[in-house]
């Protein structure tokens, strides 16, 4: 069952994808010899190792041009880092269905439908940046505190 959002966060989903279109729109504007020497001089890659799109990393670059290395929150816990309380992501577009290659980004508008025959689809992904981001304290390392030991005392009848 899908779960009902509230006004709010209705509204605050329509802000985010008007701000996303609006920076999709913005790089699609620009000439693509431009894109392609501002990802050559960016170099951003994921937490993991792999190139970003050329288009992703234009998306990077305008909403955090100090980005270097991003992952998304789950891909940073892997790695042994925890992103901040109160940090902001970076969108991007991320793919999903379809097996195979897919699509150059280049050829996708931002709000028209995919060709029918298509079973790729794209998505706002969320990424952050390693500088939103602090290593985690090693489990063994964290001391716990002890367990108080609880004794029930029955009550006389």
């Amino acid at each position: 069952m899908k779960r009902q959002l509230t006004p709010e966060q209705e509204a605050a989903r329509k802000a985010r994808k008007e701000k996303f279109g609006a920076l999709w729109k913005q790089v699609a504007a620009m000439p693509e010899l431009e894109r392609v020497q501002l990802a050559n001089k960016l170099g951003i890659v994921t937490c993991e190792g792999h190139e970003l799109s050329l288009c992703n990393t234009m998306l990077i670059a305008l909403q955090n041009p100090t980005a270097s290395i991003v992952g998304g929150f789950r891909q940073w816990l892997k790695h042994g880092r925890c992103v901040r309380k109160g940090e902001h992501g970076i969108m991007i577009w991320c793919p999903t269905g379809g097996k195979g290659e897919v699509p150059p980004m280049a050829v996708i508008v931002y709000g028209s439908n995919p060709a029918p025959e298509s079973d790729h689809r794209f998505i706002i992904g969320t990424v952050f940046d390693i500088g939103q981001t602090d290593e985690l304290q090693d489990k063994s390392e964290v001391e716990a505190e002890p367990v108080k030991e609880i004794t029930l005392e029955l009550c006389p009848a």
